[in-house]
């Protein structure tokens, strides 16, 4: 049973200004002459009268193929028509040459704008002031094409002798908000944290962000650095790593503030990256969980009165989206359903799944932070189902960036988002079941 709203409409519940904002400033971008001749590959890239431009080309790689080449194509022409325009039926090898055009960077810069509409609109959820910033990473199986090949390499051969190629990601997640802030996809040789290391400079970091880290990130390096840069941190240490850690543990205290001193063997480095500082203060602080176990984590907000042990074990605990969010990547928009094999499709792939997951997150914030204020009694508080609603994106993006019936398709999506909601369960636990991994996933469907 659908929850019923008292008092407003689905496109109040919408909150259609900043989407249509959002909307109306990408589409601004994507005929921006300066913005085409930059994203495009070749002064002469998309210079003829070709069916799919640069727009539209943009919009039908925004519906997150996920079928046969060909099939996407008719339903994206049907969409287009079913919206009262009109598109003739390519062959998908137009589309493998249309592609080959096209800079994949074309979708980090869609992308931050979508970051930037959302962040100045002050729809953000906050914990304490900070906007929580998941880190971590995963990898994923990409195509054995030679060209894939050539980049990322061979990770291993099976019995058969077929080569199997994988690539490392990385995650920069707005775990509150469930906005990516920086996705990274890379070769299996390179390590999470070099991988973090490239990425922190592209990531316009605030005062107020809190970047919440698991274990193996942790460097005094790192810490020096996310100081430098006026931001706070949480680390999960490992106790038999560092010593003052193991020192803690040991002691049984529950907090503790310590002063950390940069390495000789890292001052080099240091100065390189515009660091100055030789000491810093942290804070370890002790958890115990449910199962026995104990985690160490490391701080940088010392301030023991305003935020007690239990603070610091919740602020940890609110990292769990960015795990979260690669299940929806990987098994729902199934980011290993790459649309084509060249080495420009898989990062074109990988970057507009980014940028539509967030789009899609902005449109369903502000209807869950009314589900939570909703006026009629319900037993549990609902939430929009995600992945019904990047599903109702896929259509919605045809009308936002061709047919241009914006207000229609913000209806359409208003009533849409408004009913397909679920119940949000709090407590629920479920201990890990490791099992052998499986290509197919009965809970998890795509869209």
């Amino acid at each position: 049973m659908y929850p019923i709203y008292i008092g407003a409409t689905p496109l109040e519940l919408l909150n259609t200004h900043l989407l249509e904002k959002t909307i109306q400033s990408l589409n601004i971008t994507i005929k921006n002459e300066e913005f085409i001749f930059k994203q495009k590959d070749g002064e002469k890239s998309f210079s003829r009268d070709r069916v799919f431009t640069f727009g539209v080309l943009l919009s039908f790689l925004m519906t997150n193929l996920q079928k046969g080449l060909q099939r996407e194509i008719a339903a994206f022409a049907e969409a287009i028509q079913s919206d009262g325009g009109s598109i003739p039926e390519v062959s998908k090898a137009a589309i493998c040459k249309a592609r080959k055009k096209l800079k994949p960077e074309a979708f980090l810069e869609l992308d931050k704008i979508v970051l930037q509409n959302f962040y100045e609109s002050q729809e953000a959820g906050l914990w304490n002031g900070y906007r929580l910033i998941g880190v971590d990473g995963s990898t994923v199986e990409l195509p054995n094409s030679p060209e894939i090949q050539e980049k990322y390499g061979v990770f291993k051969h099976r019995k058969d002798g077929k080569a199997i190629c994988m690539g490392r990601t990385l995650m920069m997640y707005d775990t509150i908000n469930n906005m990516t802030l920086r996705g990274s996809l890379d070769k299996m040789e390179e390590s999470e944290t070099s991988m973090l290391w490239k990425c922190l400079p592209e990531v316009d970091l605030k005062n107020n962000d809190l970047l919440i880290f698991d274990r193996y990130y942790a460097s005094h390096l790192l810490f020096f650095y996310l100081r430098k840069r006026g931001v706070q941190f949480c680390f999960r240490m490992k106790k038999n790593w560092w010593k003052v850690v193991e020192s803690f543990y040991n002691s049984g205290k529950q907090s503790k503030v310590i002063m950390l001193k940069m390495p000789g063997k890292d001052k080099q480095e240091a100065q390189e990256l515009g660091i100055t500082q030789s000491k810093i203060k942290v804070r370890l602080v002790r958890v115990e969980l449910e199962s026995g176990e104990t985690e160490i984590l490391l701080t940088s907000l010392t301030d023991e009165k305003t935020f007690s042990p239990q603070h610091i074990e919740e602020l940890y605990g609110l990292r769990w989206p960015v795990e979260e969010s690669y299940k929806s990547f990987k098994h729902k928009v199934c980011i290993e359903n790459f649309s084509g094999k060249s080495f420009k499709a898989v990062i074109q792939d990988f970057y507009v799944k980014i940028f539509i997951m967030n789009l899609t997150a902005m449109s369903v914030r502000p209807i869950n932070e009314a589900l939570k204020k909703q006026s009629v009694k319900v037993k549990y508080t609902h939430q929009v189902n995600f992945i019904e609603a990047v599903a109702t994106m896929k259509k919605a993006v045809v009308s936002f960036f061709v047919t241009g019936k914006i207000g229609k398709a913000l209806n359409r999506v208003a009533r849409r988002l408004s009913t397909i909601t679920e119940p949000v369960r709090p407590g629920r636990k479920f201990k890990r079941n490791h099992q052998p991994k499986r290509k197919n996933y009965m809970n998890y469907k795509p869209v």
